[in-house]
């Protein structure tokens, strides 16, 4: 090698990786995983047209993030749906809020000092130790106590339910369980299709699943059990039941509306979703 260009590699290639700086923070990092083939994100109106989930499944999912709540995404097989579900959704998050990144095992939380707990999201591609950049150990265990300080999370893992998704953090992850109990909805996909949407509430022996939505085989559609929907929305907004069930019809009825004309390019859907998040201060739509 020329002996000019050595001396250039020497001065600008690292000798040891070097945690990331705060700009880097929103800027995702495998967020597809690994893969042969690049990955296609889809919009909500197109994954709730091919029936991966209904509308009202969706508005209630977009209802919770968008209020800063926590949402997980759960498939036992890869390649199931979880990553592209998750997207989807996130991609009616208000531009507003704080998204930030979190780095696998080389994550230094450094953002606690600089971001405001109620108005940031924490975003990790996985919840599990099977490739570097995703979130296990003890920075998975400090992002979840971290909803104590009033962040919000979003991210996905490895189940077939509620229930093995609970013990897979409680168990093997060691999540505290007051710290699973914050997370607002946990949605469980098969074969890219939604099987259930559980909200996680304490108890005695830990966190239990609070059924909100399940699929309905004989039909092919899903069972909702609205009261409950009409519940986590409205404690996240402050609003009362008839209010949230409102909010939550709205939303489902925009996303039907946006189907039947056609619209289903990521950047069209999110142009016109986006005036209903700027209703929340002022309550629902």
């Amino acid at each position: 090698m020329h002996a000019a260009l050595q001396g250039s590699l020497a001065t600008t290639t690292p000798h040891r990786a070097r945690p990331p700086g705060p700009l880097d923070q929103g800027t995702p990092v495998a967020w597809w995983g690994w893969s042969w083939q690049p990955a296609v994100p889809l919009s909500v109106t197109e994954l709730v047209a091919a029936r991966d989930l209904d509308a009202r499944t969706a508005a209630v999912a977009w209802l919770v993030l968008a209020g800063h709540g926590s949402l997980l995404v759960a498939a036992r097989a890869p390649h199931a749906g979880k990553t592209t579900t998750l997207t989807a959704l996130l991609d009616l998050v208000p531009r507003n809020m704080t998204r930030v990144q979190l780095r696998g095992g080389v994550g230094t939380f450094e953002f606690l000092d600089r971001t405001s707990p109620g108005e940031t999201l924490l975003l990790a591609n996985e919840l599990s130790a099977d490739l570097p950049a995703y979130l296990w150990g003890e920075n998975a265990v400090r992002a979840f106590s971290a909803l104590r300080e009033g962040y919000a999370l979003a991210s996905t893992l490895h189940a077939d339910s509620a229930t093995e998704a609970i013990a897979r953090l409680r168990d093997e992850l060691g999540a505290a369980p007051e710290d699973l109990a914050r997370i607002d909805g946990l949605l469980v996909m098969r074969d890219h299709r939604l099987v259930s949407l559980d909200r996680l509430r304490p108890a005695i022996r830990g966190p239990i699943a609070e059924p909100l939505v399940r699929d309905d085989p004989g039909t092919g559609g899903w069972i909702h059990d609205r009261a409950a929907e009409a519940g986590v929305v409205g404690l996240r907004y402050g609003w009362s039941a008839s209010a949230a069930e409102q909010a939550i019809a709205d939303r489902a009825d925009r996303i039907t509306d946006l189907i039947e004309r056609g619209v289903f390019a990521t950047e069209d859907v999110k142009s016109a979703l986006a005036p209903l998040n700027e209703l929340h201060e002022g309550g629902p739509a």
